[in-house]
């Protein structure tokens, strides 16, 4: 996403929009692949579709409704909140 805003000059709207493309075909290709390999876990597997296919549906409902300035804080904050948890894993 990163690389979009920077390089390309999208924004966050647009590059959130791109990346949740991208990722969504590695995530087919890693399934095609497990599956080929009779490697995947369906226990596991199924529950996390359900819970990515949902988060992303109400994620991009939510970012169509609030808009660009709302994805960029959300994302701040989530970056702020992640280098935070790295920061107490370190301390510990």
């Amino acid at each position: 996403m990163l690389g979009f805003i920077t390089l390309i000059g999208f924004d966050f709207l647009k590059a959130n929009a791109h990346a949740k493309l991208i990722n969504a075909s590695t995530n087919l290709a890693s399934a095609l692949f497990f599956f080929h390999e009779g490697r995947i876990l369906f226990a596991f597997a199924l529950p996390m579709a359900v819970a990515n296919l949902s988060g992303a549906f109400l994620g991009a409902r939510l970012a169509i409704l609030k808009g660009n300035q709302f994805i960029r804080v959300f994302f701040l904050m989530l970056i702020a909140a992640t280098i935070l948890r790295f920061a107490w894993d370190l301390i510990k």
